[in-house]
């Protein structure tokens, strides 16, 4: 035992190592058994990181350019018209607008509506004029849009100002919504595999009560005692993280062909993605660090337990 501990560090951590990895083995329906109660703790809030991931990379693909589309009063003659869409045009945040009249509206909807002959037994035009504005870079986010609007809603002859990209802002308080719910997730499951792996080390200990007793009779330190239960909370932690990663990539392919099917439809091109290997890396290793630290918690406080 001496000799061992007097030995270099990776000579111990080698001795170390193959002796948690030959036990872990022997008890193999147990340790894989808590590896994948570990794994599909970790799935859940990796599978809502990719919802939120994906999410958020189909708005950013498919966003539109930022327009406000302002109609004006159908009372408004054609000169008057265009002395609104002047005032519009010379307000602060309009970069460019596009002009449409109420006739070239009506002949627009007669063109693409089917319907020829049947509009002219209206008595009076019923489409207003539009005005279609592009805003400026300084006016595309949301606080200044809603400025804008605001201030073309003061424009006399102005009637109603929409902004085409609302049900956007609310898709995207969804996406912040799906974030919030995969960061409790991630939390919450980070306590589970952190109460796993404890109380796995702490049955290690007193199954390795008698071990421990003999080690400690022969002079070894508390830290070479506590290095095994170390080593075995970082396996069980990376092994846990490698079969969520497993997992996570399963559901995505298995989700791939109903994503094609949508995107088909609607004729776009959307592919779903996986965890990056940035992503997988820092998961194994967060989930390693956990695992060391639960284990150094548990085995420290069962292993003081012993002594009393």
């Amino acid at each position: 035992m001496s000799s061992t501990q007097k030995a270099p560090f990776w000579v111990q951590m080698k001795y170390v190592l193959g002796h948690v990895w030959a036990d872990l083995v022997k008890r193999k329906y147990g340790t894989l058994l808590t590896i994948l109660v570990i794994a599909v703790s970790l799935t859940i809030p990796t599978v809502s990181f990719l919802l939120w991931k994906n999410t958020h990379n189909a708005i950013t693909q498919f966003s539109p350019d930022s327009e406000l589309t302002v109609y004006l009063h159908k009372n408004l003659n054609e000169d008057d018209a265009n002395g609104v869409v002047e005032k519009i045009r010379s307000q602060a945040g309009v970069e460019s607008l596009n002009y449409v009249s109420r006739q070239e509206s009506l002949k627009d909807f007669r063109a693409w509506s089917g319907f020829g002959e049947e509009l002219d037994i209206l008595d009076d035009n019923p489409l207003p004029a539009v005005v279609m504005i592009k805003p400026t870079a300084e006016f595309k986010a949301s606080e200044k849009r809603q400025e804008l609007r605001e201030n073309l809603t003061k424009i006399k002859g102005v009637e109603e100002v929409r902004m085409d990209n609302d049900w956007l802002e609310k898709l995207t308080a969804i996406t912040w919504l799906i974030a919030h719910v995969a960061i409790f997730c991630a939390v919450l499951m980070t306590l589970a595999v952190f109460l796993v792996i404890g109380n796995s080390i702490r049955s290690d200990v007193y199954s390795n009560q008698a071990n421990i007793q003999v080690m400690k009779l022969l002079g070894a330190t508390d830290q070479f005692i506590l290095r095994p239960f170390l080593y075995t909370g970082i396996i069980y932690g990376f092994f846990g993280a490698f079969f969520a990663c497993f997992f996570s990539a399963l559901l995505i392919g298995y989700f791939t062909s109903a994503v094609k099917y949508v995107t088909d439809i609607f004729a776009v091109t959307f592919n779903l993605g996986g965890l990056g290997f940035g992503e997988m890396l820092f998961l194994l290793v967060i989930c390693s660090i956990v695992g060391y630290a639960s284990a150094w918690i548990s085995a420290t406080r069962h292993i003081r337990l012993l002594d009393k």
